[in-house]
């Protein structure tokens, strides 16, 4: 019965150090390729709409929007979501568009690497 127990207390380990080990490689693949982020917004009523866009936090406190395979495929798609938010602000605000909330988090968004 002890060696059982025993068996059983070392096999338990072992496969706990694997888990945690295959959680990594899984996080590993998971973070490769490139992040569509946004950056951190603050109320402050000197802004339009009175938020402020904080471009230049640190990117450790952006957020994640979309992740890609290349960096090809997030500009692309950065770019899309700054012409969309653009065409659709110039419909609801004409002239006022740029001051869009929208359109100030496209156009101040970022592709950065994940890995």
């Amino acid at each position: 019965m002890t060696r059982h127990v025993g068996t059983l207390i070392v096999v338990l380990i072992l496969s706990g150090g694997c888990a945690a080990r295959s959680a990594e490689r899984g996080m590993g693949v998971a973070s490769q390729g490139y992040q569509l982020i946004d950056s951190p917004e603050v109320p402050d009523e000197r802004y339009p709409g009175g938020v402020h866009i904080q471009s230049d936090a640190p990117p450790t406190t952006w957020h994640q929007v979309a992740v890609f395979a290349t960096h090809e495929e997030c500009e692309s798609s950065r770019i899309k979501r700054v012409d969309d938010s653009i065409n659709k602000a110039r419909v609801e605000a004409g002239a006022q568009a740029k001051y869009q909330l929208p359109v100030r988090r496209a156009v101040n968004a970022r592709c950065v690497s994940a890995r």
